[in-house]
């Protein structure tokens, strides 16, 4: 039976090339995406609308679901394909209680693990028991979801300062 992991992917860098990605996403799925991201076990690949870092800087985030993985090694031949970009892969797998990220720009990867403290931390501060308590599934998937927000915000600081010596095109 596979496990599935929920993923976030951020995608940040200049103006055009952020778009020129939006659009090959759009036209061509497949092109960025594997199959199990596409369609996933409970949700499809879903994009937010591209929001402004800066002047001349945009970011833009997927949603969606991989099978038994965080997608890493997939994204790390993507970013070699697009290396004005980088990205911020963010993974939550339930099942094994593991949250973290990835930071991914031109081929290289630097990872963010969050500690069990701060899981704990999470998971009570919404309520969530640890039992197996029908009324603790929707705080469940709130926590779920904050986790994966601080695993991403952990690399805002290492994303401007990637995107930081971009210069607007003329």
């Amino acid at each position: 039976m596979a496990n599935w992991s929920n993923v976030r992917l951020l995608v940040a860098g200049r103006r055009f090339d952020v778009l020129c990605f939006s659009r090959l996403t759009r036209a061509r799925p497949s092109a960025v995406f594997e199959p199990d991201m596409l369609e996933g076990e409970a949700q499809e690949l879903f994009s937010e609308r591209a929001g402004r870092l800066n002047t001349n800087v945009l970011s833009k985030a997927y949603k969606f679901q991989v099978r038994n993985g965080d997608g890493i090694q997939h994204f790390r031949r993507v970013s070699r394909q697009h290396p004005a970009l980088c990205f911020v892969l963010t993974y939550g797998d339930p099942n094994y209680d593991d949250y973290g990220s990835y930071f991914i720009f031109g081929g290289r990867v630097r990872k963010h693990k969050l500690s069990n403290r701060r899981k704990a931390a999470v998971m009570a501060s919404h309520g969530v028991t640890g039992e197996d308590d029908v009324d603790d599934d929707w705080r469940f998937w709130e926590a779920s979801w904050e986790l994966m927000d601080l695993a991403e915000a952990h690399w805002q600081p290492s994303v401007l300062r990637a995107i930081a010596p971009i210069r607007p095109q003329h």
